[in-house]
């Protein structure tokens, strides 16, 4: 009786830590996707009072869309919400992960004339305010410890097509 209490205990922590490491849900942007999308539509009337939203993404005369991004190849999506314009570069003003523990998680906002941009090999620049300049950052998304690196930078950012909203 009791080896077979043991058995049944051990199957049972066995089938618990099965769900340890959460499997990210195919389609885990959608909801994030229609969010925005009713932002856009409705003048963000509906958006938390917490959730920040920049003033490009208030101004009417914008077009925004989004961008369905592996950034380090292991298969899942990064979502990215942009500004559609005729610019060189496409810039973007959030960036939004599936976290581990947190489910869909906005990882930076930008805006107010400071933007995030793709650039070769999927490597992303962060510009920011610093005093009274503008700087740079550099970073590679690593979606196994759900942290962004810095990394050497100095690529050109890129022009990428997006989905309008």
């Amino acid at each position: 009786m009791k080896k077979v209490f043991v058995l049944l205990l051990i199957c049972f922590f066995a089938f618990c830590l099965s769900g340890c490491k959460k499997k990210i849900p195919e389609n885990w942007y959608e909801e994030t996707i229609d969010f925005y999308r009713e932002g856009f539509a409705t003048d963000w009337k509906n958006a938390p009072a917490n959730y920040t939203i920049c003033d490009e993404q208030k101004d009417k005369n914008n077009k925004f869309g989004y961008l369905l991004k592996d950034l380090d190849g292991d298969g899942i999506n990064e979502l990215f919400i942009g500004i559609i314009d005729d610019s060189s570069e496409t810039k973007f003003t959030d960036l939004i992960i599936y976290h581990n523990d947190f489910g869909p998680h906005r990882s930076f906002a930008a805006g107010n004339e400071y933007y995030l941009y793709i650039c070769d090999g999927s490597t992303i620049r962060n510009d920011y305010w610093y005093g009274s300049e503008t700087r740079s950052q550099y970073m590679k998304y690593d979606s196994e410890n759900n942290s962004f690196p810095e990394v050497d930078g100095g690529s050109k950012p890129q022009k990428i097509e997006l989905t309008e909203f």
